[in-house]
């Protein structure tokens, strides 16, 4: 949970460690000052709640993990190479941060017994015995303010990975994405395991289902995905000029896309609109007693707010 398979990333060698106070008391961690540690993420696992501030920044896709099919943001083109949302100088270059990468160097876990389990990656370098840094604990072995804040941030994502999950739950079970195809221009770019809604799918729904999408936040879900995909050329056009520094003060990438993509660009996102406009159409045009159903209250009642 909360970085579900890692997205298949190798982050580091080591796993990360459950934080206790017989390990971690008397120890510090560092607040970090460069994205540096982000550039290694090709993939980066987001939630509902944050999903429309990443279309406004960055492409999305879906990926399966041993969580499930899981919303990841994309930083690269390819698998190795360097990082578009990373200058050289540590400064990310995007005006919105997956939220799971500003609380580096932790991550949380379910523990069997079902509660919350704060872990941290002490390969990562700011696990540190300098006392200048951020203590784990206070003397009576209880977590300072600091370490509140970074489990009160685990708490929230929790509840919206539920709702994350329970969304892409629907979208599975109506077998609705399909994978992707890099378009004209971007033929360097590694498509293996990313995943996109399916146009044709799209259109065959019928209203109660495009209902239960809705109520869960998957339909918006899918349709930001078709959205940020127009951000693969600003990726592009930045990994063009790898060595070209940041401003910490504001994004650096280009101002205007290159013209790599074209019509299969704007298709990505006509045809998703097309495609349910196509399928409330179809029911509009259907006997009066399908007008009249009512939707299944069963499934999840997530918001597509997150």
């Amino acid at each position: 949970m909360n970085d579900p398979d890692h997205s298949g990333e190798d982050v580091t060698t080591n796993a990360p460690i459950p934080v206790s106070p017989e390990r971690h008391g008397g120890r510090f961690w560092r607040r970090f000052t460069s994205w540096d540690f982000a550039a290694r993420r090709r993939l980066v696992p987001i939630v509902l709640g944050e999903h429309e501030q990443v279309a406004a920044s960055l492409p999305f896709f879906f990926v399966r993990t041993r969580a499930g099919v899981w919303p990841v943001a994309l930083s690269r083109l390819r698998e190795e190479g360097p990082c578009a949302m990373v200058s050289p100088n540590g400064v990310w270059r995007g005006s919105y941060i997956p939220s799971i990468l500003r609380v580096h160097p932790f991550t949380a876990q379910r523990t069997p017994e079902g509660s919350l389990a704060l872990l941290v990656d002490e390969a990562s370098g700011f696990v540190t015995d300098d006392p200048g840094d951020e203590p784990f604990f206070t003397d009576d072995g209880n977590p300072t303010p600091a370490m509140q804040q970074v489990i009160g941030f685990f708490q929230e994502r929790t509840a919206a990975e539920t709702r994350t999950r329970d969304a892409m739950a629907e979208v599975m079970a109506r077998d609705l994405l399909v994978p992707f195809e890099a378009p004209p221009g971007l033929a360097q770019m590694d498509t293996q395991g990313l995943l996109v809604p399916d146009r044709a799918r799209i259109e065959s729904l019928r209203r109660t289902e495009l209902s239960a999408l809705h109520r869960c936040g998957a339909l918006v879900l899918l349709h930001v995905q078709a959205v940020s995909l127009h951000h693969l050329p600003l990726i592009a056009a930045a990994e063009a000029q790898p060595d070209r520094p940041a401003s910490a003060a504001a994004p650096n990438l280009p101002t205007a896309a290159p013209d790599t993509s074209g019509p299969a660009q704007e298709a990505a996102l006509s045809g998703f609109l097309d495609a349910l406009a196509a399928s409330q159409e179809r029911e509009a045009d259907l006997p009066a007693r399908d007008e009249d159903e009512k939707p299944d209250h069963d499934g999840p009642t997530g918001t597509s707010r997150g």
